[in-house]
């Protein structure tokens, strides 16, 4: 495994004894790095581009976009091959693995979930719902993780639920920061 949360990944989907946060944690690094490329499922998108459709505008366009560290609360749904093929995760809650709803919270721009997400998130509104498709090369690349093939497109609806607070960072984190490039 190239690295923790590939290793991860699996075992928090299948051990319920695992708290819901840190399986939430996990599972949006991995919704956000799999918006992959290929799989022969749909044709297979440019190495960096993502495909983007607005759903739901902003209530108000003028709003603020996410400052980069700056959390954010969404909900997502994840699908391989299309979004109308097989579902792979939500925060909305699902039977199997039994889940509740719950938000995903996530800081932006840092590298805490894949660079797809980091990339569209940073775009949006709150109130704001886009449907997207990242490449691998955004998401989980060829090696996949989990039940993520691979090469394989990521199909995500996200709603942009809220903006937290603008964080208050210590020196050390803005030099952490401007001395590496956002995802």
């Amino acid at each position: 495994a190239c690295c923790t949360w590939c290793i991860m990944f699996p075992f928090l989907l299948l051990h319920s004894a695992v708290s819901l946060p840190a399986r939430r944690a996990v599972i949006g690094r991995a919704a956000s790095l799999a918006l992959g490329a290929g799989a022969g499922l749909a044709p297979a998108l440019a190495v960096s581009e993502i495909s983007e459709t607005v759903l739901v505008p902003p209530a108000d366009p003028a709003s603020p976009t996410p400052q980069r560290a700056q959390k954010v609360s969404v909900d997502y749904t994840l699908w391989i091959g299309g979004f109308d093929k097989k579902q792979i995760d939500s925060s909305k809650g699902s039977a199997f693995p039994p889940r509740l709803p719950a938000p995903f919270v996530f800081s932006v721009g840092v590298g805490e979930v894949i660079p797809g997400w980091d990339r569209t998130v940073k775009q949006m509104r709150a109130g704001e719902t886009r449907r997207v498709v990242v490449p691998a090369s955004l998401g989980y690349g060829e090696k996949g993780i989990g039940p993520i093939p691979g090469g394989a497109d990521l199909y995500f609806e996200i709603s942009l639920l809220e903006l937290k607070s603008p964080p208050k960072l210590t020196e050390q984190q803005l030099a952490w920061l401007s001395s590496h490039a956002e995802p």
